[in-house]
């Protein structure tokens, strides 16, 4: 996948109603279930949410204030939702030359009105509508300085404000759907009346893995003062080894050694 683009999915809506998403907070393991309020504009105050509890029922609390709700890893203990999940990467599969790793399954929920902050992310997105509206705004990682894509991974996803640079709109009702690469920076708008849900996939494969991997080795060398290449250089190899060096020696990154 080189661009962002769209298509129409045929999830049930039942399964992402208010009334059963609120069934959905009780079944959650513990911090599976997030309630943090709404960014206030495109731009967020450090990178660092504002976190909170639910006051009273999902749908009122939605409706009181400004929220954004998140189930997380739904792949581990919502098998409903990994069913529903297996529709959408068969459209999405077409697309990708090589296979999908480790799917990552989110419903997030947002009160009406509530925008989220300019950010990006370092793997692949895929993202359908299924209750009200949400508008994402996407553009392509040019957007982005070198230090900035090398630090999506690193704690650095959400930006400053700039013009994104050509952008790509996608408006997304119930039934639409839309998809990105990685570091690809967007924001997004959630025009009422309704709270705006979406349910969103995230994955590797094994070139975004690569890719990640001498992004992550060259924060650590910029950090050095260094001026490492972008992904596509003649260190490539050398850099995945020292990666994969460092996961092995820490423990961390096992789940991007493919």
């Amino acid at each position: 996948m080189d661009t962002p683009f769209g298509f129409k999915h045929s999830l049930d809506p039942d399964l992402f109603s208010l009334d059963r998403l609120d069934a959905l907070v009780k079944r959650a393991p513990e911090g599976r279930f997030v309630a943090q309020l709404a960014d206030s504009g495109r731009v967020r105050d450090g990178q660092h949410a504002t976190y909170t509890k639910l006051e009273g029922s999902l749908p009122d609390d939605l409706a009181r204030r400004g929220l954004h709700l998140h189930f997380d890893n739904l792949e581990e203990w919502a098998p409903e939702y990994v069913e529903a999940s297996q529709g959408v990467l068969e459209q999405v599969r077409p697309h990708e030359s090589e296979t999908i790793h480790s799917p990552n399954i989110v419903i997030r929920v947002f009160s009406a009105d509530a925008p989220a902050a300019l950010h990006g992310d370092g793997n692949t997105q895929v993202n359908c509508g299924v209750g009200g509206r949400t508008l994402w705004h996407f553009g392509p990682p040019s957007n982005l300085s070198p230090l900035e894509i090398e630090s999506l991974m690193r704690g650095g996803m959400f930006l400053g404000w700039r013009e994104l640079s050509p952008v790509q709109t996608f408006d997304l009702a119930v039934g639409d759907a839309c998809a990105a690469p990685p570091r690809w920076p967007h924001w997004l708008e959630h025009p009422g009346p309704e709270p705006a849900v979406s349910f969103e996939l995230s994955y590797w494969t094994p070139a975004t893995i690569r890719e990640r991997k001498v992004y992550d080795v060259n924060w650590m060398l910029r950090r050095a003062k260094l001026a490492p290449q972008p992904p596509g250089g003649p260190r490539d190899g050398v850099k995945v080894r020292l990666f994969d060096l460092i996961g092995t020696a820490t423990g961390k990154g096992r789940a991007h050694r493919a």
